[in-house]
């Protein structure tokens, strides 16, 4: 019985490594397939937003987005730190590791999409969902010195929608701009430590604001989603997720109008 628990153990050990090598070893190739990059019609060059899913991956709602920016003038990359290193989801690796990926794709995938001859590199937006919208919230964190490869890029706005605001430092603060997009009901990224973390933020001369959409709850804008769900993550955290329509609806204005605002 204690060999199987040693050799479990070592199971584990070993897995852990390789997914680790796998988020730092792995050089971002911007012509993988499972990149994908939205264009509009017309000549450019156009303001660009780069794309960052949630920790399930690339899903329906994320190309549903790209489609509505590109077809208000956006060039859209979204980018997909799972499947090229083989990864089903975050759960497969867990949240530091996939937090970690993802955030070593940014700067290369920027700079990609910085030189692209019909992209305006001087107006580069960021948006993410759930886990990527932590990783916004890390890269538009401010620094003091030392700063991180993605925290140095020069994004001209940043959206987050619901990234959890508590697994942020208690004294990180944001630069501008930046909105935050998230439900009242949230219990997954709750809005009082969004409204903490805006608070300690509100001495940037850029603004950080955020949108709340009243009954709504993590993952209010993908229609894939119940209306209700309980989930159990990885850590043992219990959450609900779910959609809401009306909420939706008034993200499909409000983040369009962030955008046009700095972007354009």
């Amino acid at each position: 019985m204690n060999m199987k628990l040693v050799l479990i153990y070592f199971i584990a050990i070993f897995s852990f490594c390789n997914n680790a090598l796998a988020a730092t070893d792995y050089i971002f190739d911007p012509k993988d397939p499972n990149h994908i990059l939205y264009v509009p019609e017309g000549k450019g060059p156009f303001p660009a937003i780069l794309l960052l899913h949630a920790s399930t991956g690339i899903q329906k709602v994320n190309h549903d987005w790209a489609v509505r920016l590109k077809d208000q003038g956006y060039v859209v990359y979204m980018i997909d730190s799972f499947k090229p290193r083989g990864w089903e989801d975050r759960s497969s690796v867990g949240w530091d590791t996939a937090t970690n990926a993802q955030l070593a794709d940014v700067a290369p995938a920027y700079r990609y999409l910085s030189h692209l001859p019909n992209v305006d590199s001087s107006h580069i937006g960021l948006l993410g969902f759930s886990m990527g919208g932590f990783n916004v919230l890390r890269v538009m964190a401010t620094h003091k010195s030392m700063p991180e490869e993605y925290q140095t890029i020069p994004f001209t706005a940043a959206a987050s929608f619901y990234g959890v605001c508590h697994r942020l430092s208690s004294e990180t603060t944001l630069k501008g701009p930046t909105a935050i997009f998230i439900g009242s009901d949230d219990d997954r990224a709750t809005t009082e430590d969004c409204m903490q973390l805006i608070k300690r933020s509100s001495g940037d001369s850029k603004p950080i604001t955020m949108h709340i959409y009243q009954n709504a709850l993590h993952g209010f804008d993908n229609f894939e989603f119940p209306p209700s769900k309980e989930v159990i993550d990885e850590r043992g955290e219990h959450y609900h997720i779910g959609y809401n329509e009306q909420a939706r609806q008034s993200s499909l204005k409000d983040l369009p109008k962030f955008f046009d605002q700095y972007l354009k």
